[in-house]
């Protein structure tokens, strides 16, 4: 059965009421939320796509069916990606695909503008790599920390990395983990140094190509967690927290210290850098 005649099958059985895409919607200007709940704004797709109301014409649900079926697959854009969902409250989800893929042109290169596909990146990774689920999100985190002194392995009560283990601390309690302490001759320094690492080399590879724990001097069991794009501490431990792998190293009973590195890098792609590197 070719596309048109699977739309069209498609059309017959949304209008016997049995469909799971949205029926009766009139045609809006801005995005609507569909019954699977994509939003689609069939105006922009059919005057950005003429050669679709060519053939299927400018019923919405036919626009829609196409985008389901061709367009999604294509890299044909669901709404305008200049809509921001905050506008109208239209994302309850909280995640706004058109921003995401403006803010973030690599993963658009790589996922297209499907929002399925940008929703489905900033589930697996982008959280964890501390990019921002909606304009809303990027604005809630406040004003930039000021940056660390180099590679300080010293650090006061009042100073970010102690609001991190401070931090990391309360977590532990609630599931009657002992406290860590901070290691500020072996992970601290470590941590220091990978934090300006990532800032060119996000990941947990040394751009020299060794891995991780060879920036420390006493490995033992080790453990690393790595964050860009949270501006406070409290908000890069919420993005850590909110990833499985991350949570598991916060909450491992294996490990007794902590050092925590902190890079504010006006100009980079992400601004914000953090590194945790536990120990036994």
């Amino acid at each position: 059965m070719n596309i048109k005649k699977m739309l069209f099958r498609l059309s017959a059985i949304a209008a016997s009421g049995i469909a799971v895409f949205a029926v009766g919607l009139t045609v809006k200007a801005a995005p609507v939320k569909m019954a699977d709940g994509q939003y689609f704004d069939a105006t922009y797709y059919a005057q950005k796509y003429p050669d679709v109301v060519a053939v299927f014409g400018y019923d919405q649900n036919m626009l829609y069916l196409h985008y389901s079926l061709c367009g999604k697959t294509e890299g044909r854009l669901p709404y305008d990606p200049s809509f921001k969902a905050s506008d109208n409250n239209s994302n309850s989800s909280g995640f706004d695909a058109a921003y995401y893929a403006a803010r973030y042109p690599d993963v658009a290169a790589v996922f297209g503008n499907d929002p399925a596909m940008l929703k489905l990146h900033y589930d697996l990774c982008g959280k964890a790599e501390g990019r921002f689920a909606s304009a809303a999100e990027e604005a809630a985190f406040g004003a930039p920390l000021p940056a660390p002194a180099p590679l300080q392995t010293t650090v006061n009560d009042n100073s970010v990395e102690i609001q991190v283990l401070n931090l990391v601390n309360a977590e532990r309690a609630k599931y009657g983990l002992s406290p860590l302490s901070y290691d500020p001759a072996n992970l601290a320094p470590g941590a220091a140094v990978r934090a300006r690492e990532i800032v060119t080399n996000f990941s947990h590879t040394r751009p020299d190509g060794r891995s991780c724990f060879t920036a420390i001097s006493i490995p033992g069991a080790v453990g690393e967690n790595i964050a860009a794009g949270y501006s406070t501490p409290s908000a890069v431990m919420t993005g850590w927290m909110n990833s499985s792998g991350h949570r598991a190293n916060i909450l491992s009973s294996k490990y007794h210290k902590l050092g925590v590195g902190y890079v504010y890098a006006p100009g980079s792609p992400y601004g914000y850098y953090w590194v945790q590197m536990f120990s036994s």
